[in-house]
């Protein structure tokens, strides 16, 4: 409802009504920076800048109060003033409000409807129990515009009002004081999805405490640690107790401090990944344990790596049992006294073996099999298939004289305790004129749960990696969903505005703008693209690598050839997203780094597996000693191909180009 009327009371008690805006363009900008200000704010910032965001609005129209009111969720009758500004200042704050104060106003604000009076006495006679609440709190205009996101049920309210003097609410305002209503309600309800979306972290923090491994974070720019509860009874550390880098480093034992350093200061300078192992003092009886660490470095838009985030897992026990083998291999190369961890040793000649108790029953060999080369054949049988193959080319190696020592890692198919995994050294003691062994020996030692924990370890890795492509999915349909039709609808605005004012003194500024939010709204769908293809899910890996290479040709940058064979069997979801982010980094490289007149980019099945190159005739560069932000991105590339079982190779020298090639298996998904 809008109106006007005349008080009773004479001249001096006219209605005051807010003058003409000095500028339509002065409040479009304003409506335009306030939603370039909220489209990245962070959740820690979204109340202040709602609250300063009502004061400039406030003083741009002459508004003497302005609240912010949301519904409340523990009681849904009850509208709860979130945000406000009072022009005076000696204005009392809002309190909560129960819907039968204002029955009429909840009615309409939760059926979408906009109230815009320009005097109380204006509202219906099923209103008499609002205007009298109104009345009471001194309310002379009122304007309401319900909140909603998405075509969603409204959450609450923006309410402008009026205490000094009646106002009307031309029909243009109202609509550009919606825009800002909305642009509220957008950052309200991405602050709540990114608390949410906090909260489902600390969850999976909570589930990785409960397989054993504490997560870290270390900031660089502060210095300082966060870590889990497990993580802090990891290191010694309090629960309450603020984790400086320097106390961190005194925790460390004097030995492995320059190792903990320099891979900080690798992960820093050249975004190197972290996997180290090292002691540290523990409080009490624990005294020295050894810590096995894992940390991948992130970085910020300037390229900077800004904090290194990783896990750990206590050891110790692993590492007595690794010493103790190592003391047996030094023993065992020496010569000395080689009956230490589950020892053999098999003479060809007379056609025997000995084997210790230990191999015995790390082998599950029957007490009755004594005779020649039993054992041996025992162990033969036993050996995992797909592993089999592997194992006896090596044998074959020791055997025929190509390689002196063996130290091989296995899978074992144990007949009481099922798969296991073994670590074997092997050597051959004497050989005959042809230089074929007659004589070899060898130790064996269980790494089944060192494996177990390595795969664990990957795992996380894994699922990092998914979380991070499920938050840039939905970052992506943000973007496109949200804010680029919010831009769309100002550029739509900034377009009637420009035709309204054809020849006028304003037209040039106008066109400006809006092309200005054009060139904005087609950075940010590229962006959106960039951060999540759509294309990769909706038409698979060889559509969305053949839409990458198109948009990298429309760029002009070089002459880019393509040749995308058709693949008879789609990969996996990792494999299809590792590739794709291959693919993305190293044109990128090509980009911004080689310097190159033309690139092309290859996929091929090959070996049971997808094949995928991306070669350029640019400057090359020295493989070891890549520059720090080309490591970022190889380091990056490499970590991705690893974590479903592939293979990396990158060929390059300066001034002959580079060629990066990804090779992953089909099955990895199985795996």
């Amino acid at each position: 409802m809008r109106g006007s009327r005349s008080d009773d009371c004479g001249p001096e008690s006219e209605r005051s009504t807010a003058g003409p805006l000095e500028s339509r363009l002065e409040f479009e900008t304003l409506i335009a920076d306030l939603s370039s200000k909220f489209i990245n704010l962070p959740p820690g910032e979204v109340d202040h800048e709602i609250e300063d965001a009502l004061r400039r609005v406030c003083e741009l129209i002459g508004i003497d109060f302005a609240v912010l009111w949301q519904w409340s969720v523990d009681a849904p009758d009850v509208i709860a003033p979130t945000h406000f500004f009072p022009a005076q200042e000696a204005q009392p704050a809002p309190e909560p409000l129960h819907q039968d104060q204002y029955p009429w106003y909840a009615e309409q604000m939760k059926a979408g409807r906009v109230i815009a009076v320009a005097s109380l006495d204006e509202l219906p006679v099923k209103a008499a129990v609002d205007r009298e609440h109104g009345h009471l709190s001194g309310i002379k205009s009122n304007l309401c515009l319900p909140l909603s996101v998405g075509g969603g049920p409204p959450v609450g309210c923006l309410a402008l009002n009026t205490l000094r003097a009646e106002r009307d609410w031309p029909d243009d305002v109202v609509k550009r004081l919606q825009l800002v209503a909305q642009v509220f309600a957008n950052a309200l309800a991405r602050s709540r999805h990114e608390l949410r979306l906090q909260e489902s972290e600390e969850r999976l923090a909570l589930a990785v405490d409960s397989a054993g491994a504490g997560v870290w974070s270390l900031d660089f720019t502060t210095g300082s640690f966060w870590a889990t509860d497990r993580g802090r009874e990891i290191f010694g550390y309090a629960p309450d107790e603020v984790i400086s880098l320097e106390r961190f480093e005194a925790s460390v034992h004097p030995d492995d401090r320059d190792l903990i350093r320099g891979a900080i200061r690798r992960a820093v300078q050249f975004g190197e990944s972290v996997n180290l192992e090292y002691r540290i003092f523990a409080e009490g009886e624990r005294g020295v344990r050894w810590i096995a660490s894992r940390g991948r470095p992130r970085v910020a838009a300037d390229g900077k790596v800004e904090r290194l985030m990783g896990v750990s897992i206590d050891i110790s026990e692993r590492k007595l049992a690794d010493e103790a083998f190592r003391t047996s291999e030094a023993r065992l190369a020496a010569g000395a006294d080689l009956a230490g961890l589950a020892f053999y040793e098999v003479d060809f000649g007379e056609g025997a073996m000995y084997a210790d108790d230990r191999i015995r029953d790390l082998c599950g060999v029957p007490l009755d099999l004594e005779q020649d080369l039993q054992v041996l054949e025992f162990w033969l049988e036993h050996l995992h298939p797909d592993d089999r193959r592997y194992v006896l080319d090596l044998r074959d190696q020791l055997h025929d004289g190509r390689v002196d020592r063996l130290s091989l890692e296995y899978r074992y198919l144990h007949p009481d305790r099922g798969e296991m995994w073994m670590h074997h050294l092997a050597g051959a003691r004497a050989r005959d004129d042809t230089g074929r062994a007659t004589r070899t020996f060898g130790v064996f030692r269980d790494i089944t749960e060192r494996k177990r924990v390595e795969d664990e370890l990957r795992d996380l890795s894994r699922r990092l990696i998914r979380a991070h492509e499920e938050e840039r999915a939905m970052l992506a349909r943000e973007l496109h969903d949200d804010v680029t039709q919010r831009l769309a609808v100002l550029a739509i605005d900034a377009g009637r505005a420009e035709a309204a004012s054809s020849g006028g003194p304003h037209e040039a500024a106008l066109r400006s703008v809006r092309e200005g939010l054009v060139r904005i709204s087609e950075d940010i769908h590229s962006l959106a693209y960039q951060l999540h293809p759509s294309v990769l899910e909706e038409l698979g890996l060889v559509e969305a690598l053949r839409a990458e290479c198109d948009r990298r040709a429309r760029q002009g940058a070089m002459a880019l050839s393509v040749a995308l064979d058709p693949l008879s069997a789609g990969p996996g979801k990792d494999a299809a997203i590792c590739l794709f982010r291959v693919a993305q980094e190293a044109l990128n490289n090509v980009i911004r780094h080689a310097g190159a007149s033309s690139a092309s980019v290859t996929l091929k099945g090959m070996d049971g597996g997808l094949l995928l190159a991306v070669a350029d005739d640019g400057i090359g560069f020295d493989p070891k000693k890549p520059g720090r932000k080309r490591s970022l991105g190889l380091a990056s590339m490499r970590e991705r191909v690893e974590l479903v079982n592939g293979t990396l190779d990158i060929e390059s020298k300066p001034g002959k180009g580079t060629e990066i090639i990804a090779w992953i298996p089909l099955e990895v998904e199985s795996r």
